[in-house]
């Protein structure tokens, strides 16, 4: 079975392979569990520049600050590693 850290690992290799050609910044850990149903739901969230924000936001804040952040919650499988799933994850 996979650790957490390899199960991250995974998630974040699985990630940056499905879009090669974005410009993913600050991919970082935001939930991880082991869930009920006998997979690790973890969620990966980073700074998305092709996702624009109003011109007064980005002018109130600074640079990473003002690139909105896209949260998204992978199932991996313990045992291959393999993604099962991807999901957009919405933050109240």
């Amino acid at each position: 079975m996979l650790t957490v850290k390899e199960a991250v690992r995974a998630a974040e290799t699985w990630i940056r392979d499905l879009y090669p050609e974005a410009d993913i910044r600050h991919l970082r850990l935001e939930e991880v569990e082991f869930a009920d149903e006998g997979f690790w739901r973890i969620t990966l969230g980073w700074a998305e520049p092709a996702v624009r924000q109003n011109s007064l936001t980005a002018a109130l804040q600074p640079d990473v600050y003002a690139l909105p952040r896209v949260y998204k919650t992978l199932e991996v499988d313990p045992e291959t590693g393999a993604v099962r799933s991807m999901k957009i994850r919405e933050v109240a």
